[in-house]
């Protein structure tokens, strides 16, 4: 069905515009786009600042592994799309030693890709029953850059202090240092270095 039309000096001009040029203000059609798209603007789910993929890898001998790694999602680009993989996963099925990664795309998470090649692993102890929330944690503070606007300061120490203050106070490690946690770069890691012999041989 047309919209009616208002005829004035023999030009045809629909209800809409007339009331726009009638009052020197613009056409509601475009005010409810504009507030349409503010709508959307506000709702739209907050972004990160790097896209991610989540990984993940089963336990299997090391020489297999090339065909131990699976991609969960391959891009990871704002809050929502992390909770819909978060909260989707079947967490109970993650068998022991089975591991999920959360990587900057395009960078695989194997120490020999040369984003990795500087870096190292931390390990945590974490009781069985906060492991998850644990884990959902340092996921939003890695995924929010906090680890490397702490790594910018150019110490392995103010990333530990980044990581103990905004934990929740119950997810942090209770034990002293090494018992509780650690951090070990992968320079330091014989096994890793023997590997990468083995494979430039």
């Amino acid at each position: 069905m047309p919209l009616p039309a208002l005829h004035i000096n023999d030009e045809s001009t629909t209800s809409e515009e007339a009331i726009a040029q009638e009052s020197n203000q613009t056409p509601i059609s475009a005010t409810r786009k504009t507030l349409h798209q503010n709508i959307f603007g506000k709702l739209r789910p907050v972004p990160f600042q790097y896209h991610w993929t989540v990984w993940y890898e089963k336990h299997s001998e090391p020489a297999a592994s090339q065909e131990k790694l699976y991609v969960l999602h391959e891009d990871v680009a704002d809050i929502a799309t992390f909770y819909r993989v978060y909260n989707n996963y079947p967490w109970d099925k993650v068998r022991l030693r089975d591991t999920v990664h959360i990587f900057r795309k395009g960078v695989r998470p194997v120490w020999e890709d040369p984003e990795n090649q500087n870096g190292g692993c931390w390990k945590f102890r974490v009781p069985k029953s906060k492991a998850q929330a644990f884990f959902h944690e340092i996921s939003i503070l890695c995924m929010a850059n906090e680890f490397q606007v702490a790594l910018e300061k150019g110490s392995i120490n103010a990333l530990e202090r980044t990581i103990l203050d905004r934990l929740s106070p119950e997810l942090r490690p209770t034990g002293s240092g090494a018992h509780s946690y650690s951090y070990r770069r992968h320079a330091d890691n014989e096994e890793l270095q023997q590997q990468a012999i083995q494979t430039t041989a």
